[in-house]
């Protein structure tokens, strides 16, 4: 079985996410850009954050941060999500060939059915789509992964992740399962360093190694 993570893997949302945070993390007194945002939180969950920001910088984010966040986030995202390029076809030929598949995100369901949806993927999704909120510990925790294998019917060892943050990939080898790096947007050193088994930039690069 074949686990996507959904942001940076499936949909191209990284830098709207990380955008908007850099935004609420300067306006609360701490001037910050969307590629240090995608640095610092990149793979993390946005519920968790707040307390690591407002302790690391001092600031204040306000106590309905994370509501005020979301609105935003969810209004861009229904504007500008993309699916990353190639991940179509890959999703079809799993389609075709008859193989499982299921996307595990530290996102909610509601953030990725508005991404899914913008990007045409919704439907090939529904029905296999597994959250964080799922589990009682989100990535680098196997803990997501190990629910998605067990979810659709697969042992672990049957399953290879495609993932594209340090966070993920620790998760996934701690479930014991083939891990695929995606460097799109991440230094292919520091995806092999947490101990991804192949790491390559673009789509059609997986699905070499996923089809052969």
């Amino acid at each position: 079985m074949i686990i996507f993570d959904c942001d940076g893997v499936l949909v191209d949302t990284e830098s709207i996410s990380n955008r908007l945070l850099a935004e609420a993390i300067t306006e609360a007194g701490r001037p910050m850009t969307m590629e240090e945002s995608v640095r610092r939180y990149k793979g993390g969950r946005i519920k968790s954050l707040p307390p690591q920001i407002e302790a690391e910088f001092g600031i204040d984010l306000g106590p309905d941060f994370l509501d005020r966040f979301f609105a935003k986030q969810f209004a861009a995202l229904e504007r500008e999500t993309e699916a990353i390029p190639g991940v179509r076809a890959v999703i079809d030929r799993l389609v075709a060939d008859k193989r499982g598949f299921c996307v595990a995100s530290q996102a909610s369901v509601a953030k990725m059915k508005i991404s899914l949806g913008r990007s045409d993927l919704w439907p090939l999704f529904e029905g296999r789509v597994f959250s964080a909120d799922m589990v009682s510990r989100p990535k680098p925790a196997p803990d997501l992964f190990l629910h998605a294998a067990q979810s659709m019917g697969w042992p672990p060892t049957e399953c290879t992740v495609i993932e594209d943050s340090t966070t993920g990939v620790r998760g996934a080898v701690a479930a014991g399962m083939r891990v695929i790096g995606f460097s799109r947007d991440t230094a292919e050193d520091e995806l092999r360093a947490a101990g991804a088994h192949f790491v390559v930039p673009e789509m059609d690069d997986v699905a070499a190694i996923l089809f052969g």
